[in-house]
């Protein structure tokens, strides 16, 4: 996928103007200033392409969602502050979409960034997980720095660090605490996988111990990887209907 949007093209939705190489956002569909939609925010993950995600997208918007797809990458920064980017991102739909009812989907990292925002922005009804880490993984130098040679490749390219073994500064600030966590009401729903690393039963119980409305459902992953394909797309339309 490139900054033209040609998902958006293709499927007779109109392209949003002023994009640059800078920009977080590389697919839209479903802004209608005329006729609003709820708005429904992806972020992309380290170890997942967005050409994993047009599915989704894709099937998202021709359910009446607006739907707004952004780079992890653009948007992993402030780490003291992580979920400002994707309130900052709400902030320009709220003239093209029901930004008062949006959702936030998150991929791998891109799911803390999610609960970092949810946490903060009182607009994101429901954030749904896929492979996200929590705390451990931010908390733990040596189980960074134990995913296997390709997810920290990735990491290093989306968090812009120099090298691996800088990683654990990069993320360290990430970790979420307990009291961090409680006054989050909204809905969470957490996809995951039995044997992925970035989600260890430890951070399943701080959200199960921890927040008021969350589920939780496993998935098959191959290899230790988080998981992907038909069945965790159709259980990311089932929560996204459901809120309404």
């Amino acid at each position: 996928m490139t900054d033209e949007q040609p998902g958006s093209r293709r499927h007779g939705e109109g392209l949003m103007t002023g994009m640059t190489r800078g920009d977080p956002v590389w697919w839209s569909g479903g802004l209608d200033q005329s006729r609003p939609r709820p708005l429904v925010v992806v972020v992309t993950g380290a170890l997942g392409g967005g050409r994993e995600c047009l599915p989704l997208l894709t099937r998202l918007v021709r359910r009446g969602h607006a739907v707004v797809a952004a780079r992890l990458s653009g948007v992993l920064r402030h780490t003291g502050r992580p979920g400002l980017p994707l309130s900052r991102l709400i902030d320009r739909y709220t003239r093209v979409a029901l930004t008062e009812r949006t959702s936030v989907i998150g991929f791998d990292l891109g799911g803390r960034l999610a609960l970092g925002a949810a946490l903060a922005d009182t607009r994101i009804r429901v954030v749904q997980l896929v492979g996200a880490p929590v705390a451990r993984l931010f908390d733990e130098p040596e189980l960074l720095l134990s995913l296997p040679a390709h997810a920290l490749d990735a990491l290093v390219r989306v968090t812009g660090a120099d090298r691996r073994e800088l990683l654990p500064k990069v993320l360290g600030g990430l970790a979420l605490r307990p009291e961090t966590l409680y006054p989050l009401s909204g809905l969470v729903r957490v996809g995951y996988a039995a044997d992925d690393p970035l989600t260890p039963p430890q951070d399943l119980a701080l959200l199960k111990l921890t927040l008021e409305h969350c589920e939780f459902r496993a998935f098959a992953g191959e290899r230790g990887t988080p998981p992907g394909g038909r069945a965790v797309r159709l259980w990311l339309l089932e929560g996204v209907t459901r809120r309404r």
